[in-house]
């Protein structure tokens, strides 16, 4: 018998958005059963004109848990937990970010938090990008110290 997995996505929006800033999703339920793959949609709206200076972000939260960081678009370089299981897609022509889910099973039945974070306010310097082998390491670092998400 196929088991349900109810997946709900839950949107935050972390502070330092700018006003106008908005995530929204396409879907607030999802329903697949297990083994199958599901995609989980956000559309952001910014009033920034670089979609560049910001962090597209999934989290999941199982129930009694404190939110686990999945997966980050940072500023077009994309980082994750080291499962292949999760992956993400930024259509930044449509303003939307989707979370992609393979081979579903119970446990992956959570509350999944979407955020939209700018990376860059009020600072007019250049500002050097890491080197790429420390990227991942700094970017997921910097999102368990920062973000309490609830």
């Amino acid at each position: 018998m196929e088991k349900s997995i109810r997946i709900l996505i839950i949107l935050i929006m972390t502070t330092g958005m700018v006003s106008g800033d908005s995530v929204t999703p396409d879907k607030e339920k999802y329903t697949p059963t297990e083994g199958s793959s599901v995609t989980l949609s956000c559309k952001y709206e910014t009033s920034s004109n670089d979609i560049y200076l910001y962090c597209l972000l999934w989290y999941l939260q199982h129930p009694g848990s404190s939110p686990q960081f999945l997966i980050v678009d940072y500023s077009g370089i994309i980082t994750n937990t080291d499962s292949t299981k999760w992956t993400l897609t930024h259509e930044k022509e449509d303003n939307r970010v989707d979370l992609h889910i393979s081979s579903t099973e119970v446990t992956d039945s959570a509350l999944y938090y979407c955020t939209l974070q700018p990376t860059v306010t009020e600072n007019s310097e250049t500002l050097q990008r890491p080197r790429t082998s420390d990227y991942g390491e700094k970017v997921i670092n910097r999102q368990v110290n920062e973000y309490v998400l609830m």
